[in-house]
């Protein structure tokens, strides 16, 4: 008795059979480091869900399998089974990872820089103790300010919520590198590194940005961004300035950092006078901004150029160049300029960093040294300008949460539209759905002949479409079924012939015809799709022919109006959309609802998507409506 923790080396069935005794003898907490569990086929499979059942029964912690252990910096307990840090030093970021290695990786990083850890943990195959359960320790955690993670495999998409949802309260950021496993290779890599599929990742990021989660996209990028958010939380603008020692440097952080999106904005006039004053006469005034290798000699060269940007009404984030002494007996030139950067941040609340071009190695005093001055050191211009990214993101991760709305008064009636329906809807049925959650539809009819499609066509007046109108043809234009533009009662009527006909042909058993005024307008893509873990996420693209084209970017559903907007925002030069051309507005209440609906219906709805959605000026409208409906669980 009065064990508080038993490490498993055995193989894996002595660890299941031992598993009764040790719980009786009163240990607190177990780490299996044992693998052959999970892992390996359809044996282990059974012996991990063993594992699982005798510990909940026992009301024992247990970590792993298939684990290498943890590092706690703080109280200096490591049982760990590889190569420790050579330098451990206590700090406040806590790195969980469902990878060892990228843990490892993690320490080595922070001890070769001199960068506090409070804990490093992998978390093995999550027979017990998931990803969920160490992010609610570490939002209760009084020593953790924020969470690093690895995430292959969403095991327990609720447990993981919760954990989020706790740090989310504790305000504490969580990093997370999860890979995007969009190569066959990187798939193949996923299934045989944890034994589980990595699902749909466009779907699952927009679900952990939903929930407050930083996306990085490599461990590296997470081991800046988190050093960055060591020091800085909070962004007076979004706007980044450079100020560096050489045009080669300018050019790749600029490079870096389009790259990630930053914001690069150019300075204004009073900027600009104020380095003509500052610079030699032959420096440029661009952002990023050449301070020449002088800068280095005449630091207040130097001063003066980072006072000038700190005092840029655009600027929120300034990069520099100041590098940690190479040499045990060097002297340090940059210690004025940093003892004046920080009298800057307090002044101004711009952020500072410094960037080095590549990685450097730090000795004793080095690390001794960036320790001391209290400012961040980043490394790499892919890397740091990532880890800018990250804070830039940390901005509005608040802002991007999911809401907690009421569902809809139109809910009732669209699952009654829904009851005994599976699978793809007709566009009437779709176009219904978008209508009762308030997506604007044309003028429209739907008929049983061609005869009835003319004398519908005078009534709603020209031009007109026509559409074959049936479920079994949810794509109908690729089938010959549908026709547009046509401006008399004759035309009307042999095109609904044709399009029947292309329907027949095409396995629908009773189809009908929809006209449908033309409408005009710049084509988007609204859809939203409801995945079994994740629930409904919402995309907007480039809409028609170019719909298929590219990445989507997904936001979790639903959506707050002021959230539609935002990301409509975002996305609106991507899709070819011009605020002074196309009402944003219309757009972001279209968005607004195709999420609504989505998530309202998540239990009966498996997609719904208006392509295209047709932009003008005054207002949006779905021309096209595709739906498809899940039978109940």
């Amino acid at each position: 008795r009065g064990v508080d923790l038993l490490v498993f080396l055995v193989p894996a069935p002595l660890v299941v059979r031992m598993l009764d005794d040790v719980a009786k003898a009163g240990v607190r907490a177990v780490m299996v480091v044992s693998s052959g569990f999970a892992e390996a086929g359809e044996e282990g499979r059974a012996l991990q869900a063993e594992l699982r059942e005798k510990a909940l029964r026992h009301r024992l912690p247990v970590l792993g399998p298939n684990v290498e252990g943890y590092v706690n910096y703080v109280e200096k307990v490591a049982p760990y089974g590889t190569t420790p840090p050579p330098e451990p030093i206590p700090g406040r970021i806590s790195v969980i990872s469902q990878s060892g290695t990228v843990a490892w990786t993690m320490n080595q990083m922070a001890s070769d820089r001199g960068v506090g850890l409070r804990i490093i943990l992998g978390v093995g195959n999550e027979a017990v103790l998931g990803l969920g359960d160490l992010f609610a320790w570490a939002a209760e955690d009084p020593h953790t300010q924020l969470v690093a993670t690895y995430i292959e495999t969403m095991r327990d998409v609720e447990g993981i919520e919760r954990g989020l949802e706790a740090l989310r309260r504790a305000r504490k950021p969580v990093l997370v590198c999860a890979p995007a496993g969009r190569s066959e290779a990187a798939r193949r890599s996923i299934v045989a590194h944890t034994g589980a599929l990595a699902g749909n990742t466009a779907l699952r990021d927009a679900w952990l940005r939903g929930h407050g989660a930083i996306l990085v996209e490599d461990p590296v990028t997470m081991f800046e961004a988190a050093v960055l958010l060591g020091h800085h939380r909070r962004l007076r603008t979004t706007g980044v300035a450079a100020a560096l020692q050489s045009g080669g440097a300018c050019t790749l952080f600029a490079e870096a950092a389009g790259a990630r999106g930053l914001d690069l904005p150019e300075f204004q006039p009073a900027t600009k006078a104020r380095l003509r004053e500052v610079l030699p006469h032959f420096a440029s005034q661009n952002n990023p901004l050449d301070v020449t290798g002088q800068a280095a000699v005449e630091t207040e060269m130097f001063e003066g150029a980072l006072e000038a940007l700190a005092h840029d009404p655009n600027v929120g984030f300034v990069a520099f160049d100041a590098f940690p002494p190479r040499l045990e007996d060097e002297t340090v030139w940059a210690e004025h300029l940093l003892e004046r950067v920080r009298e800057l941040q307090r002044e101004t609340k711009v952020a500072f960093a410094s960037v080095a071009m590549s990685p450097l190695a730090y000795n004793a005093r080095a690390k001794a040294w960036t320790r001391a001055q209290r400012l961040p050191f980043l490394q790499g211009h892919h890397a740091a300008t990532g880890a800018i990214r990250a804070l830039v993101d940390l901005q509005t991760s608040r802002q991007r949460s999911i809401p907690d709305l009421p569902p809809h008064p139109a809910r009732a009636r669209a699952l009654r539209l829904l009851r005994g329906l599976s699978g793809p809807l007709d566009e009437a049925q779709g176009a219904r759905l978008l209508e009762l959650y308030g997506v604007r539809r044309p003028k429209e009819a739907i008929v049983a002949s061609p005869e009835a499609a003319a004398e519908a066509a005078v009534r709603i007046g020209f031009p007109v479409a026509v559409k074959a109108l049936a479920a079994e043809i949810p794509h109908k234009a690729k089938l010959g079924g549908v026709r547009l533009g046509l401006r008399n009662p004759t035309d009307v009527e042999v095109a609904a012939a044709e399009v029947l006909e292309a329907a027949r042909r095409a396995g629908a058993a009773e189809p009908r015809v929809l006209v449908q005024q033309m409408a005009h307008g710049h084509e988007v893509l609204v859809g939203a799709v409801v995945d079994e873990r994740f629930g409904a996420c919402v995309t907007m693209r480039p809409g028609g022919a170019l719909a298929e084209a590219g990445q989507a970017v997904f936001v979790a559903a639903p959506l707050t109006p002021a959230q539609a907007r935002a990301y409509v925002d975002e996305q609106a030069a991507r899709c070819g959309l011009d605020p002074a051309e196309h009402d944003l507005r219309a757009v972001a209440k279209a968005v607004e609802a195709i999420a609504r609906a989505a998530h309202d219906l998540r239990e009966r709805l498996a997609s719904l998507e208006a392509n295209p959605l047709l932009v003008s000026e005054r207002g949006a409208i779905a021309v096209d409506a595709l739906a498809e409906a899940r039978r109940p669980a």
